[in-house]
């Protein structure tokens, strides 16, 4: 049987970081396949590559796993060392992906090849490991989108939760905001109308009134004005600048509220297009997926997530149930410099996904 550790390292050592997710798939389908998966690979872009793994019957609402494999970029200068040469020390496992998620995604793989291998699955099994998550959950939206995918049971992600169960993180609405004024002298701003003060307006009143939606578990929607551009000089009166807004969701407050809200306020020289738009997701902890899956993990739970994940899209499209997140990495290690996990949680973590796949009827 595979080890999970020698597997994420095996990731590990394949440069993933916003392309070449293809070598990765086919060396996870391959295994798969050996042991008796039925294995699909969906071409996101050259060398993207999504990977969709049937195990037993998936035609009547299979557990659906779920992963990524890309990561994002390292700068080797900045490590201490290789980030694309997995090396263990002190129990703990160093590299690039070692927390997100190349972890999880070996241990997701290494749970469902034992059950396949020893003939012991239940039921069916619907493993996606999506290329392209990192830049925006590109890769599963082009898979839903170009590939005929069951309706799914509960989706168990695999992202880092430090082995501890989450059922739930926030959405993303991701807003371009262009606004336009009258160019002038700066010598003569009563002749124009400048842009920069009607986006600071904006960005002022997203700051100080926020948008709408709180949660009971997850708390309150929050904004964040990323980033700020003009290409003006100091004597000219801009007639153009934008900015890029970060809004994230909790469940119960829409896309099309939020984005009705800025625009209301942007006022009239102030242009509000969608970037991006990823929905929240939520489960009851005490629902029954959940509450299997955190007494297989000792009771361990930790807050939803603050950001989201292919479970954005994956959920909705299979028609998931209930969405749990429990995987070996650390969220706080996650894009770091010597990114790492400890190998014990790895193991552990394949340990319970195998015991998942054993007791979910």
């Amino acid at each position: 049987m595979t080890d999970a550790v020698d597997l994420t390292r095996a990731l590990i050592a394949l440069d993933t970081a916003g392309a070449g997710e293809e070598v990765a798939a086919r060396l996870l389908g391959d295994l798969l396949a050996a042991a008796g998966a039925r294995v699909e690979y969906d071409l996101f872009a050259p060398g993207r590559t999504s990977l969709v793994a049937h195990a037993g019957d998936t035609g009547d609402g299979p557990l659906v796993l779920s992963g990524h494999l890309d990561t994002v970029p390292a700068d080797a200068g900045t490590w201490s060392r290789d980030p694309l040469d997995p090396q263990v020390a002190d129990g703990t496992l160093f590299g690039r992906g070692a927390s997100d998620m190349k972890s999880g995604v070996a241990a997701l793989v290494v749970a469902l090849e034992r059950h396949l291998r020893q003939g012991t699955l239940p039921r069916g099994v619907l493993l996606v490991l999506s290329a392209a998550e990192e830049t925006g959950c590109e890769g599963v939206q082009h898979l839903v989108d170009h590939r005929s995918l069951p309706r799914g049971g509960p989706l168990l992600v695999a992202e880092p939760t430090g082995n501890r169960v989450a059922t739930g993180h926030k959405g993303a609405l991701w807003l371009h905001a262009t606004a336009t004024g009258v160019a002038a002298h700066g010598s003569r701003p009563d002749l124009g109308r400048s842009a920069i003060t009607s986006l600071a307006r904006l960005a002022v009143s997203l700051a100080d009134s926020g948008i709408p939606g709180t949660h009971p578990v997850m708390g309150a929607t929050t904004v964040n004005v990323g980033t700020f551009t003009c290409d003006g000089q100091t004597n000219l009166v801009p007639d153009s600048a934008e900015a890029t807004i970060d809004i994230r969701l909790v469940p119960g407050a829409t896309s099309e509220a939020s984005l009705a809200y800025v625009r209301a306020i942007a006022g009239p020289h102030v242009r509000v297009e969608v970037i991006l738009d990823r929905a929240p997701v939520y489960s009851p902890p005490d629902a029954p997926f959940a509450s299997l899956v955190t007494a297989i993990a000792g009771g361990q739970t930790r807050p939803p997530l603050t950001y989201f994940t292919d479970a954005s899209i994956l959920a909705e499209a299979l028609g998931c149930g209930e969405t749990v997140f429990l995987g070996p990495g650390d969220a706080e290690s996650a894009h770091t410099v010597d990114e790492s996990c400890p190998v014990d949680r790895i193991r552990d973590a394949a340990s319970m996904y195998e015991q998942v796949l054993s007791d979910w009827r």
